[in-house]
């Protein structure tokens, strides 16, 4: 599976061929002054949020150990595209202790996409954001060194999202293609295959956006500080096909060549009710996202 950045949409079309062997559909786009209610609302929107009653997994808590409960965790990405960059991506985990035993959900929440500064920046539209937010992970195991929690070594397995495809096994089966898109999935209802994500480079005027699939996968290693904290390093690993560029003025971003650095790294911190906006005993990515600056310090603050 090709390195990259985990869940980084950033370097979707960095990784392969020019965007020129790739069809393209002129789309028309909202310019700042047009009608704002032709636009999706956006978390940094005027009014206060709109939080899903969302409730909580139905799993039976009889017998919980001291870990069970909501984390939101941050994962700071680490890569070089010409200049270093940094990529955050914020993530809903529930956990379900017993012993040495954890049940886990993963989802991801939030992506931050840096740009590159002079040549291309990315971003997910609010779209994409609420399929993302849809995908979850859950996997259950033996993933504590030992029951006490506090000291432990912290192992799950692998978290896999798969986005804009359909695929009888996420980890194996090769993603849709341009040449093959029979398993590509417009998640988004946007009339595009697969996902759009929205792109800027240099030589567009306006604009514009790609159209792909990508499997995202996570291994997080970490400690068990306390029963509210665990942090550790994070292994991100990335596998994407782009089915379609709305023009080919994308190629210059097509052209960028992504290397992980080492040191990438993951904080979980417990939530509870300072966190849950609606009160209705769950703490959701709509909700996590809310509270990311909080949590997570200043670098989420409006985004």
């Amino acid at each position: 599976m090709k390195r990259a950045v985990g869940l980084q949409v950033l370097m979707l079309l960095g990784c392969g061929p020019s965007a020129e062997d790739y069809s393209f559909v002129r789309t028309e786009h909202c310019p700042p002054d047009c009608d704002a209610g032709a636009r999706d609302a956006g978390p940094t929107d005027a009014g206060p949020p709109v939080i899903p009653d969302e409730p909580l997994e139905p799993w039976d808590t009889a017998d919980a150990g001291p870990l069970t409960g909501i984390f939101a965790a941050e994962v700071i990405v680490t890569a070089k595209v010409v200049i270093d960059i940094e990529a955050r991506q914020l993530y809903r985990i529930r956990l379900l202790q017993r012993g040495t035993e954890l049940r886990m959900r993963t989802q991801a929440c939030r992506i931050s996409l840096p740009a590159v500064a002079g040549v291309a920046e990315l971003t997910i539209p609010p779209a994409l954001e609420r399929v993302l937010q849809t995908k979850g992970n859950e996997v259950e195991g033996p993933y504590l060194s030992m029951e006490d929690p506090v000291g432990a070594a912290f192992r799950p397995p692998s978290a896999v999202i798969i986005l804009g495809a359909d695929l009888s096994d996420p980890m194996l089966d090769l993603l849709p293609t341009q040449a093959d898109p029979s398993r590509a999935l417009d998640e988004d209802a946007d009339g595009h295959p697969g996902v759009t994500v929205d792109a800027t480079t240099v030589l567009c005027r306006n604009p514009e956006r790609a159209y792909v699939a990508l499997r995202a996968v996570a291994l997080l290693d970490g400690i068990v500080e306390d029963t509210d904290t665990i942090a550790g390093t994070v292994s991100p690993l990335l596998d994407q096909s782009v089915l379609g560029v709305s023009h080919n003025c994308l190629a210059p971003a097509a052209e960028l060549v992504i290397e992980i650095r080492p040191g990438s790294t993951f904080r979980a911190l417990r939530v509870a009710d300072a966190q849950d906006w609606d009160g209705n005993g769950n703490v959701s990515c709509p909700e996590i996202a809310l509270h990311a600056a909080d949590l997570f310090g200043d670098y989420w603050m409006g985004r």
